[in-house]
């Protein structure tokens, strides 16, 4: 069942009106229009609703909060992680009919549990922030374990062009591994002077680092060794559409 669907399921089997649940989210903080709880429940809208505003459903319609926060997270997974969980559903239900046929016995939180790992999107990073202990998160994104390999992770939201050349264009969301060491081929995640943080490559020699976007119309910036910081590495890149 759909983020979608698992939504309409839970408002019709509430008996509330769309009014009513606007007017009881308001008591949750949330002033939202029946118009788009409609447009939620139909599959209408761009995304899922927000983490805290699936709470406030899940609340005011008795449904079950942490079935309707992985649905959305599955909703906005990318389309081959989607995929898998449809093929999962697909054959259990044919488990019945094709008795020989191969089975996948995991259940979609199994194959979260076993296969993915939860990593935070932040709005920014600064130089010296501890990953784990940055407050402002925007939301969460389901990364394959393989990916991360055990890592520390974190994803960031790409803001400008500068790297239009590895096809990393403003919206994007980039999962990132912590690390220090890096080569000139990668593309890494790096502050400069304790500022907000960047995404380029980096080449540095003695006491020097050159900053290369890979943007055409843009020129390399050189600053001293002393003033960067490696906060990590990109590993893979993340499009909504």
């Amino acid at each position: 069942m759909t983020y979608y669907e698992l939504l309409k399921d839970y408002i019709k089997k509430s008996g509330l009106s769309l009014s009513e649940i606007s007017e009881r989210l308001e008591g949750h903080g949330y002033k939202v229009s029946k118009g788009y709880i409609s447009q939620l429940q139909n599959g209408k809208t761009d995304n899922p609703a927000t983490s805290e505003l699936n709470r406030a459903l899940a609340a005011v319609t008795g449904g079950d909060v942490e079935k309707l926060l992985t649905a959305a997270l599955i909703e906005k997974a990318p389309e081959e992680i989607k995929e898998k969980f449809m093929k999962l559903d697909k054959l259990k239900d044919l488990k019945k009919e094709y008795a020989q046929a191969l089975v996948v016995e995991e259940t979609p939180a199994q194959y979260i549990a076993e296969n993915l790992v939860k990593v935070p999107v932040l709005g920014s990073i600064a130089a010296g922030q501890p990953i784990d202990r940055i407050e402002h998160i925007e939301d969460m994104e389901y990364v394959n374990a393989s990916v991360v390999r055990g890592k520390q992770a974190f994803c960031l939201r790409i803001k400008g062009d500068s790297m239009i050349g590895d096809n990393i264009v403003e919206g994007d969301i980039v999962v990132c591994v912590k690390q220090k060491e890096v080569s000139a081929n990668d593309i890494v995640v790096v502050a400069i002077d304790g500022e907000t943080a960047t995404v380029k490559r980096i080449k540095c020699q003695n006491e020097i680092c050159i900053l290369m976007p890979s943007n055409p119309k843009l020129q390399p910036t050189i600053v001293d060794a002393s003033k960067v910081e490696i906060i990590g590495k990109v590993v893979e890149v993340r499009r909504r559409y």
